[in-house]
């Protein structure tokens, strides 16, 4: 069988990390100096470029000690009182420039004071709805994607939204580009895959940051291969979801031995007690890794790892069951909403 365009883009990730780090970096600088003044961080993204947004509000936070406002588009489709956002800049994600509710969003936000920057492949020249109202762009660089699902520029917006919060990117892509090196040729990919083959549902764990990857690793699996998946924070699963897992469910942990042991611990025995299958991904020096990976030294750039992984196992899983994970008869690569 052919490979996947999702398999041979995915595959296209590490060169394209050591290719245009450097300019991300650059070009986000910039940005951060136009922002200096305006405290209030707004994210807009949808799908992929939203778990993106949930990735950045933790980096966000991390550096200033104020929660980003992750935008829920409706709010611009509502009668509202007049606000003043001049005190905020708006980051908005989208791989197209042509999410509706993205750039109507943004041009909602944009019309009240802010700053608008787009973060998208879309050229500056371009017909791209997002570009209207952003003031400036920062051009992801990652190349065409044909397949629908997300791939190389999910981590492209993962290394820019660490740039814009203030991160120094340019070792860490590096790193994370020899490590993606590492896990295929260790088969990592193909090994997951086989835990999972024939799963009820799957559910993806981690915390910080990495909770971004988590959501995305879900969605990649609904979206590819039509197995029901989720997302949750480590420290979340224990407060409900777990109450709905069996033996006919496998649950992934992605971790590493500078997080808290405590929580991972207690979900790792209440799975045991609950008879589900589930396996540990972390580094060498995790406690109880099943697979470990070589992890960049940053911990947000650990993110970068999770989601390459899920994007890689999900083509693996695709090929094995003979799915086409490019096209799918209901979904889009550029979705509109509304």
């Amino acid at each position: 069988m052919l490979k996947s365009h999702m398999a041979e883009e995915s595959a296209s990730t590490p060169e394209m990390l050591r290719t245009q780090a450097v300019r991300w970096q650059q070009e986000a600088a910039q940005v951060r100096v136009l922002a200096a003044k305006r405290p209030t961080t707004v994210l807009l993204g949808r799908g992929s470029s939203g778990n993106v947004c949930s990735f950045a509000a933790y980096l966000f936070a991390l550096q200033t000690g104020r929660q980003p406002i992750e935008f829920r588009p409706w709010l611009t489709t509502q009668a509202l009182p007049e606000a003043d956002w001049r005190d905020a800049v708006v980051y908005a994600f989208s791989y197209s420039g042509k999410s509706t509710d993205i750039a109507a969003s943004a041009e909602w936000l944009g019309a009240r004071g802010a700053l608008v920057v787009a973060i998208s492949q879309a050229q500056a020249n371009s017909d791209a709805h997002l570009l209207k109202p952003a003031q400036h762009l920062i051009h992801l660089g990652c190349g065409p994607e044909q397949a629908v699902p997300a791939t190389k520029s999910v981590i492209a917006q993962l290394f820019v939204a660490a740039a814009l919060a203030g991160y120094d990117i340019s070792l860490a892509a590096e790193q994370c580009a020899d490590c993606m090196v590492q896990i295929e040729a260790h088969d990592v990919p193909a090994s997951l895959a086989t835990f999972l083959a024939g799963a009820r549902t799957v559910t993806w764990l981690a915390r910080g940051p990495s909770l971004g990857g988590a959501l995305e690793a879900a969605l990649k699996m609904q979206e590819s291969v039509g197995i029901p998946a989720f997302g949750y924070s480590t420290a979340e699963y224990l407060h409900g979801p777990i109450a709905a897992a069996s033996p006919a469910d496998r649950v992934v942990l992605f971790t590493a031995s500078d997080e808290p042991m405590e929580t991972k611990q207690a979900v790792a025995a209440a799975l045991l007690a609950r008879g589900v299958p589930f396996l540990c991904l972390g580094c060498a020096a995790t406690p109880d890794a099943q697979l470990p990976l070589p992890y960049p030294e940053a911990r947000w750039a650990r993110t970068a790892i999770l989601a390459y992984i899920a994007q890689r196992t999900c083509a693996v899983l695709a090929q094995r069951v003979g799915i086409d994970p490019d096209v799918h008869p209901a979904l889009r690569k550029i979705t509109q909403t509304l």
